[in-house]
């Protein structure tokens, strides 16, 4: 698996000490210590601007988004504190603990704690034999539908709990960007005569469900030897998705992080109907099972990166790849 690159997304935790136990956190009471409540405060650093709300993008969380936050005893990750406490993102910026009211306190005689988040909060999250805490994660949808997946970890002492800045999380994307961009410079095609995009479809080398490790971040999927066919059909679009020379018809989708000597996808192809709007066609941009087709590029799907395949029609139905992360990254080509 890749390694993963940190983004930008920080939860600013306020710990402030508290005087008694409330009855929704299970707690013990301070002993003959100032009481300290936790307070969280979401704050996201820019990132790229992208083509759907579902990957989150900006300075903030959306108002209701939840975050679920595990407390530990020790950075060993074996003493739980407490587990999968349910945090909401209020209008202000404000993380609130659910349900509402309810409140946390550090241990007794305790300075530390090692917080671990992860977003979207779920309440099925797994414990395995070797004491690992593993999300649930769904990929291989377009960025309209998908859930961009972010886990991240800090320690907290009362000392930086008690300050106003509060203890920041760094959350670090899981998931892999894949974005598609379909262009041509067929000279039969003008602006105002072009082929309009049918589908686009997709075969990835491994299978798009997984349990991401609290800790690490890492993904490890469900079906590694067996690939998801991801389709997308376009025919009943309101706006039709033209392949207008000079233009790019751009579309993007949340994979699981791929890098191995093998290409993260097996195959791709897309079709198109003809200006005439009677003739329709598949294009195969490349194809592992051959059939007179291009061999796969070596695609690398990394873990808060975006892989950009620009692909452009043209009468040898020539591809070009380039590879960018978020914060920018590598680049290759092929024809």
């Amino acid at each position: 698996m890749s390694k993963k690159k940190n983004i930008s997304y920080l939860f600013s935790l306020a710990l402030l000490l508290l005087a008694g136990c409330e009855s929704n956190t299970a707690t013990v009471t301070p002993l003959e210590e100032e009481a300290v409540e936790v307070r969280l405060r979401a704050s996201v650093c820019t990132i790229e601007t992208t083509v759907s709300r579902s990957v989150i993008e900006g300075t903030t969380l959306k108002a209701g988004d939840t975050v679920g936050i595990f407390l530990m005893k020790d950075n060993r990750f074996s003493t739980s504190y407490l587990q999968n406490l349910q945090y909401k993102c209020s209008e202000d910026g404000q993380l609130k603990l659910q349900p509402e009211g309810s409140k946390v306190y550090y241990p007794p005689q305790e300075d530390v704690l090692y917080l671990y988040g992860y977003y979207p909060y779920t309440e099925e999250t797994i414990t395995d034999e070797n004491g690992k805490i593993l999300i649930p994660v769904t990929a291989a949808l377009q960025t309209s539908e998908a859930t961009d997946y972010l886990y991240g970890s800090a320690t907290g002492t009362k000392t930086e709990a008690a300050a106003a800045t509060g203890i920041t999380i760094p959350l670090n994307h899981a998931l892999a960007r894949l974005r598609l961009n379909i262009t041509t410079n067929r000279p039969e095609y003008t602006v105002q005569t072009y082929p309009i995009l049918q589908s686009i479809s997709f075969t990835t080398h491994e299978g798009q469900k997984g349990k991401m490790d609290l800790q690490t971040g890492i993904i490890t999927s469900d079906n590694p030897n067996a690939g998801t066919t991801v389709s997308s059909d376009y025919r009943s679009n309101t706006a039709p998705l033209g392949i207008v020379p000079g233009e790019s018809v751009t579309q993007e989708y949340l994979l699981l992080p791929y890098d191995s000597t093998a290409s993260a996808l097996n195959r791709l192809a897309f079709s198109i109907k003809e200006p005439d709007g009677t003739t329709e066609k598949e294009i195969i941009v490349f194809d592992e099972a051959g059939n007179g087709t291009a061999n796969p590029p070596t695609i690398k799907l990394e873990a808060g990166k975006t892989t950009t395949l620009n692909i452009i029609y043209t009468q040898s139905m020539a591809a070009k790849v380039s590879v960018n992360d978020w914060d920018k990254g590598t680049e290759h080509t092929f024809q």
